[in-house]
């Protein structure tokens, strides 16, 4: 049986750079996140026979700053 994944809700408005433009924009959402603002990345685990395994761990997006809006410093800001 496969164990169901819950996700918690919570997003924040803002991540936190004042001022920040892509806090203000509604149109793209986060790509790393799919604009859930939570992701699950892998972690590192230790097994007793020492083989390092990985885990998934659901937390706050990083990459969005838990806002779900993409946060691209590659591409220019919007004006």
């Amino acid at each position: 049986m496969r164990r169901q994944r819950v996700v918690p809700v919570t997003r924040r408005e803002r991540c936190g750079n004042e001022p920040c433009r892509w806090c203000d924009r509604n149109d793209v959402s986060c790509r790393f996140c799919a604009g859930s603002a939570w992701w699950r990345p892998e972690m590192p685990q230790p097994e007793p026979d020492g083989v390092i395994g990985w885990i998934r761990v659901d937390e706050p997006c990083r990459m969005c700053g838990g806002t779900g809006k993409e946060h691209d410093p590659l591409k220019p800001q919007p004006a």
